[in-house]
């Protein structure tokens, strides 16, 4: 007797599987380069809103400075100066721990600069 929920047999359920194990196959191949793209992206993201939160920060701290003990604009410029040097800090350090994360190889061939001699 054959199963009410597959009217068309095993057959098609097996041409069905092989279909989706195609489709999952091709998927899967092309995953990795969609992750990567989106990780840098958003890697990207990540780094410049921290380098903007840092001066924001810096510079609203500041100016609550000014308005509270009246110096103004000093303790903005101090703010937003110590804001934007945190967030460079940062920059700084995220990128030491990507380099840490993916080793560069120094075998590998780079962009030629203008100090290269054309071989």
């Amino acid at each position: 007797m054959a199963d009410p929920r597959h009217p068309h047999g095993s057959e098609a359920l097996d041409e069905l599987a092989k279909r989706l194990a195609a489709l999952d196959q091709e998927r899967q191949r092309l995953v990795p380069e969609v992750n990567m793209d989106r990780s840098a992206m958003s890697l990207g993201l990540r780094l410049a809103s921290e380098f903007a939160s840092a001066i924001l920060v810096g510079g609203l701290l500041g100016y609550g400075i000014d308005y509270g003990i009246k110096t103004s604009p000093w303790a903005l410029i101090i703010g937003l100066a110590l804001g934007f040097v945190t967030g460079t800090l940062n920059l700084i350090r995220a990128s030491r721990q990507m380099t840490k994360a993916h080793h560069v190889d120094p075998q590998a061939s780079g962009l030629k600069d203008d100090l290269d001699e054309d071989v």
